[in-house]
């Protein structure tokens, strides 16, 4: 559970500091694009490769450790709205994986070649931010309740 939470943190919130404080003093830089893309890469590596395998695993062994089956996750109704919202969290993960693996593989390594690359890796990066932020409120509820 610690871990889970340490690379939740990790996650969560070196997105939100990228886009709160580190954005605001790069942009004004000669070589912002360059050193977005250098932070964004090692970032990528902390984040997405390291970061987000280590919530699934984690994840998953939370659930396991709250008695329930994976496979009941998948099938849950509202009957169970613990598994319900669950449910929709581990989607929401799903397709944060998907908006990491299209923004740091493809988006953001070539966010240095035109302006198109560059504002679609920023409206992807902030796009996941608010998945990020919907998977939080997701689990707050977890935790406290529905």
């Amino acid at each position: 559970m610690t871990l889970h939470l340490i690379f939740a943190s990790l996650w969560i919130g070196g997105m939100i500091f990228m886009a709160v404080v580190l954005s605001p003093i790069v942009r004004k830089l000669d070589n912002s694009v360059e050193l977005f893309k250098k932070v964004g890469i090692r970032y990528s590596v902390v984040g997405t490769f390291i970061g987000l395998p280590i919530l699934f695993i984690t994840g998953l062994c939370n659930t396991h450790y709250l008695g329930f089956k994976i496979t009941d996750i998948f099938t849950a109704t509202k009957e169970i709205p613990y598994l319900f919202t669950l449910k929709h969290k581990i989607y929401l993960f799903f397709l944060t994986v998907l908006i990491s693996i299209i923004h740091d593989l493809y988006f953001g390594l070539r966010s240095d070649r035109n302006n198109f690359y560059r504002i679609t890796a920023r409206v992807l990066g902030i796009l996941n931010l608010m998945v990020g932020i919907l998977i939080l409120f997701l689990a707050s509820q977890l935790r406290f309740g529905n």
